[in-house]
């Protein structure tokens, strides 16, 4: 199987099914399918079974994904599995709101259906689960639970999502306003996105980073690039953004900066934060 392809496969199923769109996941699903809800009880087995269930379900829910991270690992020729993992929002019509973090595990086979000429993927099997709110002192056993647990914000889908290369197996997909600053690492060769939903490594370097997406990426260090528009305040040598974090700019390099970041304010039609 053309792993590339099944990782993008599975991101385009995922979201647009949290857009109420299910038809391209009921379509990929396989006859022999066993599909694991996140709730005690919520299993099927075969095609027929999930095409029954979804068919009774009635819903008026709306939903919202943050940043997606997936991982994927080919086991055979024919085989994939893919690991998928992001903050969700379920809106409900009377406004309130539940925000899980879920991993969604699917392994991908391929068939050759009478209708087709072609071997085509379809999905064997499929487990969703949430995940908790894990306290700083925790390894494994979730000992101070009730400590930590209080629900998180919404996220919201804000914008188009861009597409970047992990370390290792996995792919990104993130939220350009959500990226409050990068981080380079490992001597740097790679990066880390440092966003609203968790930190995120990437393959390439910062210096690539700053070359492909000038337009909300701006280098205010060696080290780092930060999002204008996350940016509330800058002074004398540093940078403070809106979730505290204050980043370093030097000395020769200050006026500089201050005269890329207001163009760029002023480019994007956007009110910046202070410079003082």
């Amino acid at each position: 199987m053309n792993s590339k392809e099944i990782v993008e496969l599975t991101s385009d199923i995922v979201q647009r099914y949290y857009q109420n769109d299910i038809q391209p996941f009921l379509d990929h699903v396989d006859e022999n399918v066993l599909w694991y809800g996140p709730a005690k009880g919520q299993f099927l087995s075969g095609r027929q079974s999930v095409l029954n269930a979804w068919a009774s379900e009635s819903q008026s829910l709306s939903f919202s994904l943050g940043n997606i991270c997936l991982d994927h690992i080919s086991s055979h020729s024919s085989y994939c599995e893919v690991m998928m993992s992001f903050p969700v929002t379920t809106h409900y019509p009377d406004g309130e709101y539940i925000t899980m973090d879920q991993i969604i595990h699917i392994t991908w086979c391929e068939r050759r259906l009478e209708e087709e000429a072609e071997k085509v993927p379809r999905m064997l099997v499929v487990h969703i689960s949430d995940l908790y709110q894990k306290h700083e002192a925790d390894t494994i056993y979730p000992v101070h639970l009730n400590e930590v647990y209080r629900g998180y914000l919404p996220v919201s889908e804000i914008g188009h999502r861009l597409h970047f290369q992990g370390v290792g197996s996995s792919e990104l997909y993130l939220l350009p306003e959500t990226i409050l600053w990068v981080e380079s690492t490992t001597y740097g060769r790679h990066s880390i996105f440092h966003t609203t939903n968790g930190d995120f490594q990437a393959s390439a370097s910062t210096s690539v980073l700053e070359k492909e997406h000038p337009d909300f990426l701006l280098r205010c260090h060696k080290s780092y690039l930060v999002n204008p528009s996350h940016i509330v305040n800058v002074k004398r040598f540093d940078v403070t953004l809106t979730n505290g974090k204050t980043l370093p700019i030097p000395a020769k390099k200050y006026t500089a900066f201050k005269k890329t970041l207001y163009e760029k304010w002023e480019k994007n039609a956007k009110k910046g934060g202070e410079i003082i």
